[in-house]
């Protein structure tokens, strides 16, 4: 289960649900966190490499999944494990190559890149020039400042 539809979600797993609709599809996390800072609460599901964040700014509904699992796919394509220069590449072949890069190495990551695809609420994690993460939200309505609810 690591078909990526951007804007939309993971396969059968939209945007917009709540946390009681991703456990009756999943079942329960492997561990649940809450971050006031940004007001997310996390559902971690381990077993299967993906994490769910639910916004307390719009509802409580899903705004974001990360996966960091081998298998994860974008139109069939995979990046999980791939560099920079090949990400690009295959992005490139998507027809997404309006990308932003970011360095932003810590102590604690000493080499960590952020590349962000606005167009697509789209963020790939670097980790030594290897792809580490996926993650990505629903499409963004800027006029009004709101996520776009997939039907």
């Amino acid at each position: 289960m690591q078909n990526i539809i951007l804007g939309t979600g993971l396969e059968n797993i939209k945007f917009g649900i709540t946390p009681d609709e991703l456990e009756k599809t999943l079942g329960k996390p492997s561990e649940y966190e809450t971050s006031e800072e940004d007001g997310m609460a996390i559902l971690h599901y381990d077993e299967h490499n993906l994490s769910f964040g639910f916004s307390k700014d719009y509802d409580n509904k899903l705004l974001s999944i990360t996966t960091g699992a081998p298998e994860a796919r974008i139109e069939d394509v995979q990046l999980i494990g791939d560099t920079l220069q090949e990400v690009l590449d295959k992005l490139d072949v998507l027809g997404i190559n309006d990308v932003d890069i970011e360095d932003i190495s810590t102590e604690e990551y000493p080499e960590q890149q952020l590349m962000s695809v606005f167009e697509y609420s789209l963020n790939l994690w670097f980790d030594s020039d290897e792809l580490s993460e996926i993650q990505w939200g629903p499409f963004w309505n800027n006029e009004k400042d709101e996520p776009v609810w997939p039907e």
